[in-house]
Parts: C-alpha cells; sequence; structure tokens
C-alpha cells in the first residue's frame, strides 16, 4: 500500500531499531524509520552510523537522498560533513563507506536497498555527489507570494524538471503569522514531505518542534501556519509538481493549538503525545 499520512511525529519519540531491509549492507547501523512504503519499499528514515564504522564497495538497488545531521561520514574519497547534501543514485556503487566519530543522516531511498553484487550502469546526469548547503545562497525566486507573511526563503538541493521532484531548504522568520491571525488552507497535486531541523512550525495540528516530520499526500488541506521562533527545515516535493491550490475560506490561526496528529495505527504509542524540548 502507499506510504499512510503522517502529519506529525516527532523523531525523538521513536526508537533506534534495526533496518528493515534485506540484504543491507551496513552492519552495526540503527534506524528510526519515519514512514515507509510497504509496497515498495521505499522510505524515509534517520539513519546512525556507529564510530569506526567501515565497509567496503557496494551498490544499492534504490536512489539514495541524504542529509547530515550530526558527525561525517567518508564515501570514497569525499567527506561529508554537518548539513551536506547528496543525491547517489541507484546502482552508484560506493567504493567505500567509514566513519571515524559516527554520523546520523536524514535518508530517503526511492525502493528497498537492497544490495546488489553486480556492476550495473546507473544515471550520472542524475549524481549530486554532494552540496555543502552553506555555501548555497538563500532566495525568494519562485514563492507563492500568497504565503510570503511567513517571510519565506528556500535553497532549492534538488530539482527534476521532467517529473517535478524537488528537494530544498526553507527558512521562516520568527513571529510571523497570517494578517488578522486569519488565513485561507492550501493543497498540493503533489506528495509534501517535511522534517524539521530547528526551531518551531505551528499549524493547524499543533506545534512541530526540531525533529518534526510528515508525509502529507496529495489533495490534503492544511494550514494556515506560523513560528514563534522562526524554523528551518528540509522539504521534498514528490510524486507530481508543486503547485499552491487555495480554499475559499479563512481560518483562525493559535500560537498554542491542540495537540491533533494524523498517524497509522502501528506507530509507538509516545509519537502521538506532544513533545516539548527543555523549556527552562
Amino acid at each position: 500500500m502507499p506510504r499512510p499520512h503522517i502529519e506529525f511525529l516527532h523523531a525523538q519519540q521513536l526508537p533506534w531499531l534495526t533496518p528493515p531491509f534485506n540484504g543491507f549492507a551496513w552492519h552495526d547501523v540503527v534506524a528510526k524509520i519515519l514512514s515507509r512504503d510497504s509496497a515498495s519499499g521505499a522510505c524515509s528514515a534517520l539513519l546512525r552510523w556507529p564510530a569506526g564504522f567501515s565497509c567496503s564497495a557496494h551498490a544499492f538497488s534504490a536512489a539514495q537522498e541524504f542529509f547530515i545531521l550530526d558527525g561525517a561520514l567518508r564515501i570514497g574519497d569525499i567527506q561529508y560533513g554537518i548539513d551536506d547534501y547528496a543525491y547517489l543514485p541507484r546502482h552508484y556503487v560506493r567504493a567505500s563507506l567509514t566513519s571515524v566519530r559516527g554520523a546520523v543522516a536524514l535518508v530517503f531511498f526511492d525502493a528497498e536497498p537492497a544490495l546488489i553484487s553486480a556492476a550495473i550502469d546507473w544515471d550520472h546526469d542524475a549524481l549530486l555527489e554532494r552540496i555543502d548547503t552553506h555555501r548555497a545562497e538563500w532566495t525568494r525566486h519562485d514563492i507563492d507570494p500568497a504565503v510570503q507573511f511567513l517571510n519565506l526563503a528556500h535553497k532549492v538541493l534538488r530539482h527534476v524538471p521532467a517529473n517535478g521532484e524537488k528537494t530544498l531548504l526553507l527558512q521562516s522568520g520568527a513571529q510571523t503569522h497570517p494578517r488578522d491571525w486569519r488565513e485561507a488552507q492550501l493543497k498540493h497535486d503533489c506528495v509534501e514531505e517535511m522534517y524539521l531541523l530547528g526551531g518551531d512550525l505551528i499549524g493547524e495540528r499543533g506545534v512541530m518542534h526540531e525533529g518534526a516530520y510528515f508525509w502529507r499526500p496529495p489533495g490534503v488541506w492544511h494550514g494556515p501556519f506560523g513560528s514563534r521562533r522562526g524554523s528551518l527545515s528540509l522539504i521534498r516535493f514528490c510524486e507530481g509538481r508543486h503547485q499552491n491550490i487555495w480554499s475559499d475560506d479563512r481560518r483562525e490561526f493559535h500560537l498554542e493549538p491542540g495537540h491533533n496528529p494524523q498517524l497509522p495505527g502501528d506507530l509507538p504509542a509516545a509519537a502521538r503525545a506532544p513533545w516539548q524540548p527543555s523549556r527552562y
């Protein structure tokens, strides 16, 4: 079945487990599965590599997209540090993978990441070997003016014009909210996926803090949104092209909405409760 609607959970509420992948090459790596397609095996997860990890040459049957949250990884001759991003196409051969002091990364596989034993041709044009996101420039280009009350800017990391797939970093300003505290809802004809890297984001389903995650299917109305302290998030648009479609009615926005997540039944009970960082 396709991935269920998950909106939202905090990754801190999930346990570290052995990755549920057949023939997975990275022994001693643990995972927090954020969402997964039970038919294709495509998934979004946090992966954690232990200090001293080492793995020889290998390749997967799935494309791997990742963003380093903590520590550092080395793939072949390329070192990946905090906030580095990459997209490695399916069948891309990793000459080696090591981590001297360990690492945690936000990782997306577009299918079950099964190990492949024979060299297979791969899409060289799709490869994004490494992006140092701190060197990329923030821009407001192509952002819908109707949402600029959030003081948004983005860095587009990956865009596939042929199918509309897009991965970006998005920041919003502090103390932002709809004008007059009311705004229309919106929806998209594609999947929207988000992981909150820092700050807070407030919506109709509650208050999201660092570590918040959602997978929102096409056609789901959401919003309005705001932020007390500003936010930084990684967002992916999948299975279609991103376009904002607005509702006719305007809804009230509150800084302290009730906690009302949309979650499948197989998640741990802790994921259903609000999560707060230490405040004082």
